[in-house]
């Protein structure tokens, strides 16, 4: 047991140095581990000025040409960018798609049976569009640049899937309460939306690895566990397996994997083999003299570099 403790002190001590951001900067662009795909170079001076990663979010597919406009186009988590010749000056510029506009999924809700907030509400009114923005979402959206970043508010506060949401020309912002103070407003996940909208072929979402393999970094892990027998005798053999993904479920390589074998009167911690190239390591876990209809807990800690996690299974003695 108090093996267990120091194993669980010593990851939650290393969890601190945990990177928040797995980006690699190149003249090519900018490579986010976290999706596997590169922001392209033309697109990423533009990001970093119009909410980055807080409202855009990580790329979701590289940059393409668009088969229907023949515009370089990206999507994020929550925009389309569009690589465009501006007209007047015949110079390159970027610009979002307005997926708010094309995307409100029920408009005669949105437009017929708003919500509403009373006269004493804290809110601003945009005669352009005939809608108010209120209350915290007002405070996210003029903390972002308002109109200048998410467009006119273009329905007031709806319910959609059972969630307060507002439609913006270019976004929606979701109303999270279970979330802490601070974080309960957030940006929808549209361009993820709209890319599946479209038809566009589901392979350019696949997370790719650069040509650098220095640039990747693990920033999560993704561990699952199974035993070869739900139940076993009082005296037996158990096989015990885990196959480790990354954020991008792609298998990690050397992972260490520590386990503590709860059994009734007995804890036993015990390394696993480093998982091999497909992700997984396998242990055999031998044991006599256990009471029939009690339950061995199993707890695993997996870490790669400084990323941590845990994971659980168990099994049960049947007779």
């Amino acid at each position: 047991m108090i093996r267990r403790v120091f194993i669980t002190v010593l990851f939650l001590t290393m969890l601190v140095v945990i990177p928040t951001s797995g980006f690699a900067q190149g003249e090519s662009g900018r490579y986010y581990s976290e999706t596997g795909h590169t922001l392209a170079a033309q697109f990423v001076d533009y990001f970093d000025s119009h909410g980055g990663l807080e409202i855009l979010g990580y790329p979701i597919t590289d940059a393409f040409v668009d088969p229907w406009t023949g515009l370089l186009i990206q999507y994020t988590q929550n925009s389309r960018m569009e690589y465009y010749p501006e007209t007047e000056t015949g110079t390159m510029q970027v610009r979002l798609k307005e997926l708010g506009v094309i995307l409100i999924s029920d408009q005669s809700k949105v437009f017929s049976d708003p919500i509403s907030l009373g006269s004493n509400a804290d809110c601003d009114y945009y005669a352009l569009t005939g809608h108010s923005v209120c209350l915290a979402f007002l405070e996210f959206y003029d903390r972002h640049g308002a109109t200048r970043l998410f467009g006119f508010p273009i329905t007031d506060f709806v319910l959609e899937n059972d969630r307060l949401v507002q439609y913006f020309q270019g976004f929606r912002l979701d109303w999270y309460p279970e979330n802490p103070v601070g974080g309960q407003v957030q940006v929808a996940p549209l361009g993820r939306v709209h890319f599946e909208a479209m038809g566009y072929d589901p392979y350019l979402l696949r997370p790719t690895t650069p040509s650098n393999t220095m640039m990747y970094q693990i920033v999560d892990l993704q561990p699952k566990a199974s035993v070869e027998k739900p139940a076993t005798a009082a005296a037996d053999t158990q096989e015990v397996y885990v196959v480790v993904r990354d954020q991008n479920l792609l298998p990690v390589r050397g992972a260490g994997i520590t386990l503590v074998a709860s059994f009734p009167g007995e804890t036993r911690t015990l390394l696993m083999p480093p998982t091999d190239e497909l992700g997984g390591s396998r242990l055999s876990l031998t044991f006599s003299d256990q009471a029939p209809g009690t339950e061995v807990s199993l707890e695993f800690f997996i870490s790669t570099g400084t990323v941590l996690t845990t994971t659980r299974d168990s099994f049960r003695i049947w007779w």
